[in-house]
């Protein structure tokens, strides 16, 4: 039997409407050939779970392009497109019996809302209706009817914090490998609930606990093929926006009835996708007693939600009420980093931080020791992400008291403990760090630290109301909404089909 090949490759980034940074071509790691696939075998990613099943299911990968990236604001048109055009280029050369990618899902571009949409119906008109097309997506995608139309299969992560990255990309590959060998693609069905959650949509408690245990039941279905659940990134203006769920059968109707129970269960939840953080005050009054390490999550400016990372204010507060507290803070602040870096080590300044970019944050303003210059650059040691390689650019260490604040040029996405031993501050040293994130920096600090998201300000604060939608309007909390479930039906004989409304 002749191996049959696959053409691989990844797009990871997650966008931010409101973020008024730039993603530049340059902020993008970009691998091909045999580093994409070596990287893949080493790492943990959806595109490692790709690789690896391909390769142990005997397929033969032809890697196209992977190029990853921080989550941030959108990217830059041009670079967005030259990158699109060498995924084209490589799905042109042929020599592959079927496609297999790794797509954030929530990516934006400056012109393009819709840049996975863009993408694979560039992808399919390139290969043509009858070539298969698997994806593995974040659950946390803008999942567009485009999408589905374009793509014979999709699947996402089914927890957050994500601890089943690799595993989706295997099982993406798994379901193309059972296509293939029946040569039949199944029937998508695409449910659109208007809703964005404000908290509490971990899928280990709340709401979503229940929700993806009936979820279970119906994906233990021989008829069911596949079902995702889709809590959309909660910062992008964008048409047809909120959750969705996703189905796909063989035709015999069970995606519809699975679709409409687990759509109907979100919408009768959706009041219950709110919570009330603890204050970072409470949280370092903790700290003070404990005796524990504390990583404290930034829920207000999470890199890892697309914020810019620019906010102080943990660390504000620390100086402020808690000065005797050993409090480490990352800081987006490039012109920091530049003064730091033109004083030089143990230089002392006056000098204000952060604060440069969202315009509900201040800076502050300290006598700063710069304490050490170094570049923020290391492996993430996991789970989260794991071996995959960060690079925040030049970083300067102050110090003001107890506090110390961790300025870098490029945004910080902490949510790793290799951050602060890449910096020079083993976490022994330290009575509280913080994470740019508010649920994925849980595993990877899993027994090292307590872990507590804190409410702060900024642009990753889950107050929609505070936002200029207009694109993504109406949606619940923001409008009323008269809702009833209305699916979206993909006939699987072909990709390129329209979809079919019915109810």
């Amino acid at each position: 039997m002749t191996q049959r090949s696959i053409l691989v490759g990844q797009i990871w980034h997650e966008g931010h409407s409101f973020n008024p940074i730039r993603t530049r071509e340059e902020d993008f790691i970009v691998l091909r050939g045999p580093q994409l696939l070596d990287e893949a075998r080493a790492t943990s990613t959806a595109l490692s779970g790709i690789v690896k099943t391909a390769e142990a299911l005997g397929y033969h990968c032809v890697p196209a392009i992977s190029a990853r990236t921080r989550p941030g604001g959108a990217i830059e048109q041009t670079a967005f497109e030259r990158i699109a055009d060498q995924f084209i280029d490589a799905a042109r050369q042929g020599g592959f019996d079927a496609i297999c990618l790794d797509l954030h899902g929530a990516t934006l571009a400056e012109k393009t809302l819709d840049p996975e949409g863009y993408l694979l119906g560039r992808l399919r008109d390139t290969v043509g209706r009858d070539m298969m097309i698997s994806v593995a997506l974040d659950l946390h995608a803008y999942l567009t009817p485009e999408m589905v139309e374009h793509a014979t299969v999709m699947t996402s992560f089914r927890t957050t914090p994500h601890a089943d990255i690799e595993e989706t990309g295997a099982r993406a590959m798994r379901l193309l490998d059972g296509l293939l060998d029946t040569g039949t693609a199944p029937r998508a069905v695409y449910s659109l609930i208007p809703f964005l959650t404000r908290g509490n949509d971990e899928t280990w408690s709340g709401p979503l606990l229940g929700i993806h245990a009936v979820a279970d039941e119906w994906r233990s279905r021989p008829d069911v093929a596949d079902l995702s659940i889709f809590n959309v990134h909660p910062f992008l203006d964008v048409p047809g926006y909120g959750q969705v769920v996703l189905a796909y059968d063989m035709g015999d109707g069970s995606a519809v009835a699975a679709c409409k129970d687990l759509s109907e269960r979100l919408w009768n939840a959706r009041d219950q996708f709110q919570e009330q953080l603890m204050s970072v005050n409470e949280a370092l009054t903790i700290a003070q007693t404990s005796g524990q390490l504390l990583a404290l999550g930034d829920q207000g400016d999470r890199v890892m939600g697309a914020g810019p990372g620019d906010s102080p204010e943990i660390a504000r507060i620390a100086l402020r009420d808690f000065p005797d507290l050993k409090v480490a803070v990352p800081v987006y602040d490039p012109q920091a980093v530049a003064r730091a870096r033109e004083a030089g080590e143990n230089a002392v300044l006056r000098m204000p931080v952060g604060g440069g970019f969202t315009l509900s944050v201040d800076p502050l303003e300290a006598h700063w020791t710069v304490a050490r210059l170094c570049r923020a650059r290391f492996t993430n040691i996991g789970p989260y992400m794991a071996g995959t390689e960060a690079d925040f650019g030049n970083a300067a260490v102050l110090k003001s008291g107890a506090v110390t604040v961790i300025v870098t040029d490029l945004a910080p996405n902490v949510h790793d403990p290799a951050f602060y031993e890449a910096v020079g501050l083993p976490l022994a040293g330290q009575q509280v760090v913080v994470a740019r994130a508010a649920n994925h920096y849980k595993l990877s600090f899993a027994g090292i630290a307590r872990t507590i998201t804190v409410d702060t300000p900024g642009l990753t604060a889950f107050r929609p109301h505070q936002f200029p939608f207009s694109k993504a309007r109406p949606f619940h909390p923001l409008d009323k909404i008269d809702w009833s479930f209305t699916p979206r039906l993909y006939d699987g004989a072909s990709a390129s089909h329209y979809p079919e409304q019915f109810t």
